[in-house]
């Protein structure tokens, strides 16, 4: 029972995050919406002269070959004030299981590795977070669940990454999630998520913008999730973001998120 978990991450980045994988070839397909606005940039030059609205479509896609091993990709559409509905990104990335708390570990620990392309139109919106073209990340992730009979009531994870991308400077990026499960059926979660840039420019020229990657950015947000657990069927999730701190990054915004998450296999 521990091991039907079907995640889903609420951060910036779509990709997988937490520590425990899904049962060994058993897939995991996972639509998404994301809305967010916004009406300021901080250190925006030239400011925005009025509210810029993100309408956000994620599909993932994940499956473990082997207990150890972890491989999932996403693919983005985004359709924002400053581009119409079209192709934001795509992404993989494979992890590794080094340590596993479902089967007697302290923790259980992942390292991982993932590359994720970029078109080039969204690159001049302000609300696409990603560097440049081509953006490389090294990630680990640590976390630990308390039992409750076959299932946990209680878990607590976090994740952090340091990126690159084919031009620009490093970023690093942390998200942490505690969550609690009620019945095995109601889990409420709250979590929050950094993510820094090391540019080295502090103004965010709005209207010639090119991505994040000369800019000094950083931002803290923090959230909570609700998942209704259909058993078989998979996962109904929502979650509420809201951004509490930024520099040279959008201020203020608020993201509503729905995630349907479904399990199946090939085999």
């Amino acid at each position: 029972m521990r091991r039907l978990l079907f995640l889903m991450p609420f951060s910036l980045f779509g990709l997988e995050i937490q520590p425990w994988f899904c049962n060994m070839w058993e897939f995991s397909f996972t639509p998404s919406y994301t809305y967010g606005r916004f009406n300021s940039v901080q250190n925006g030059d030239p400011q925005l002269k009025k509210p810029f609205n993100e309408h956000l479509l994620t599909f993932g896609l994940e499956v473990s070959p082997s207990p150890n091993w972890d491989m999932d990709a996403d693919v983005e559409f985004a359709d924002t004030t400053a581009v119409s509905m079209a192709l934001r990104s795509g992404a993989m990335q494979v992890r590794y299981l080094w340590l596993d708390d479902v089967v007697g570990d302290p923790v259980s620990l992942t390292t991982g590795i993932s590359a994720r392309g970029v078109a080039s139109r969204s690159l001049k919106d302000i609300s696409c977070p990603y560097h440049f073209h081509t953006n490389f990340e090294v990630s680990t992730s640590i976390g630990k669940e308390w039992d409750h009979g076959f299932d946990w009531h209680m878990r607590l994870y976090g994740f952090g990454a340091v990126g690159i991308a084919n031009r620009g400077y490093p970023w690093i990026r942390a998200f942490a999630m505690f969550e609690g499960n009620i019945h095995c059926t109601h889990r409420l979660g709250i979590f929050a998520e950094t993510y820094i840039g090391f540019g080295n420019q502090a103004h965010v020229h709005t209207h010639h913008f090119n991505g994040y990657a000369d800019i000094r950015h950083r931002n803290i947000d923090t959230g909570v999730k609700y998942t209704y657990v259909f058993e078989i069927w998979g996962q109904l999730s929502f979650a509420y973001t809201r951004r509490v701190y930024a520099r040279s990054f959008p201020e203020n915004v608020n993201f509503f998120t729905v995630s349907y998450m479904l399990p199946f296999s090939l085999f």
